[in-house]
């Protein structure tokens, strides 16, 4: 559903929105990054998935298809609770999708819910590409000790010139169970 248009480039336009009252395969925002923006916002709020042992994704999307063209990222993960693991990830390749929590996040929507901010910058002539942001909670012990917090950051470059012009937000296993999912153009 397209909500707004460019109307002054200081403030942020709510393009697009999607808020779940049951679980679904995949958030889908399709045609989203056109070219009124050069930079958009994708943010993510009380996100749950339907199966504790799995990472919530996104992949870029164009014309209506998922883009797996290989991405490189670099980013880190952290926990918060003092002396624990952070991690440092570089020069990665995956196929066209980006881990935006840590494995084994729960499905209990009162403590494991999930925020991530993405800012996509599609429509440059060079480096097409994203930062996340986003905060998670761990049930298993996939990354460290369950029940612990962890931060993410990464950024991601498409590797090539596949252009796109959407995302897709799912689950490596089972369902996205809940959320509110935002798209705004920015300037």
């Amino acid at each position: 559903m397209i909500i707004g248009t460019r109307t002054n480039a200081s403030n942020p336009t709510l393009i697009a929105k999607t808020v779940l009252s049951s679980a679904s395969s995949a958030v889908i925002f399709d045609r989203v990054f056109m070219g009124n923006f050069n930079h958009f916002q994708l943010v993510c709020v009380n996100m749950t998935s339907d199966d504790a042992n799995t990472a919530i994704r996104i992949v870029r999307r164009l014309n209506g298809s998922d883009v797996t063209t290989t991405l490189d990222y670099q980013g880190q993960r952290g926990n918060f609770q003092s002396g624990e693991t952070t991690n440092a990830m570089t020069n990665q390749t995956v196929a066209g999708y980006i881990d935006i929590t840590a494995d084994q996040t729960g499905t209990d929507a009162t403590r494991q819910t999930n925020h991530v901010i993405v800012d996509y910058f599609p429509n440059v002539a060079n480096n097409p590409s994203d930062m996340m942001q986003s905060l998670t909670m761990g049930v298993g012990a996939y990354y460290d000790d369950a029940g612990d917090g962890w931060w993410h950051e990464r950024t991601h470059v498409l590797v090539g010139s596949t252009a796109f012009d959407g995302c897709k937000i799912y689950g490596a296993d089972g369902n996205i169970a809940g959320g509110k999912f935002y798209i705004f153009g920015m300037v």
